[in-house]
């Protein structure tokens, strides 16, 4: 256990120390673009990844910038036009930006499961109970909204038929709504659920759908070069077992990184097709 949890350090260390020229030569190259996909709200999303942005531009030997957009469709668009340097992406758009410019490096070890989220005293607990209900959830090119639908259906519930959608936008907001009653519950994943205040996780309680698939890739841009994307990838790897690491995976309940496996690659792709389908038809 305790060489699992050296390693990873040492084979950094050694990478930094057999790159030391190149990040010489990197004291005057661009800040890299770090961006998140806006499941939450920028500032909830600055304060969250903040430590993982300083962290990154110590060990890169140069400033790394936080991005994020106002919308899920901002965020894609700008994605699959390589805009952003490492973006942290749901799997579906991620699978999207590796058939282009991207390279996907991890994903956050903490399975992604949506969850419904009702408050505490709801009597709501099975998909039947969502009969004649109002659910809020965030753009409809969410991966989790994608999944949650198709899972209400196979339950046998019409979206605007047997449930209606309250459109809102990001996870976040939607737990809000379902914490103060503007919604009966409200779509979201128990990761973004933990990074919410504690005195609204206590008002509310999550329905597990069962769904669960790997969490958050994170992607990097191919212009940075095959060094580079190893020394990101490593340092990555090692952020964990830092204490700003270890503290980041705390309370985020992303628990740490996974490599991404070609089981997890093919469990998404009924959903990058799902997506592109109601793209044409949108």
């Amino acid at each position: 256990m305790l060489r699992r949890r050296i390693s990873p350090w040492l084979a950094f260390l050694w990478m930094l120390v057999a790159s030391s020229s190149a990040l010489a030569q990197q004291k005057g190259s661009p800040p890299l673009r770090l961006a998140v996909h806006p499941y939450a709200s920028t500032l909830a999303l600055i304060n969250t990844y903040r430590p993982l942005q300083q962290y990154l531009g110590t060990v890169l030997g140069r400033p790394v910038e936080f991005y994020t957009a106002p919308s899920f469709e901002g965020f894609v668009d700008t994605l699959l036009a390589g805009g952003y340097d490492i973006a942290i992406s749901p799997p579906h758009f991620a699978v999207m930006a590796s058939e282009k410019y991207y390279v996907p490096l991890l994903h956050y070890q903490t399975q992604l499961e949506p969850v419904l989220v009702v408050r505490a005293g709801s009597k709501l607990d099975k998909p039947e109970d969502f009969r004649g209900k109002r659910i809020a959830m965030a753009d409809r090119s969410a991966f989790i909204r994608l999944v949650t639908v198709k899972w209400l259906s196979d339950h046998g519930l019409e979206a605007g038929r047997d449930y209606f959608i309250d459109e809102r936008p990001n996870h976040g907001a939607s737990i809000s709504a379902a914490a103060m009653g503007e919604a009966d519950a409200g779509l979201a994943t128990f990761t973004a659920l933990r990074q919410l205040p504690v005195d609204v996780q206590q008002q509310v309680r999550a329905i597990g759908t069962g769904q669960r698939f790997a969490h958050l890739f994170t992607i990097a841009h191919r212009r940075l070069g095959e060094t580079d994307i190893a020394r990101i990838k490593q340092a990555l790897l090692a952020f964990p077992d830092t204490a700003e690491g270890r503290q980041f995976m705390e309370k985020s309940a992303f628990k740490g990184y996974e490599e991404i496996s070609t089981e997890e690659l093919r469990a998404v792709k009924p959903y990058v097709d799902l997506y592109r389908r109601l793209e044409v038809g949108h």
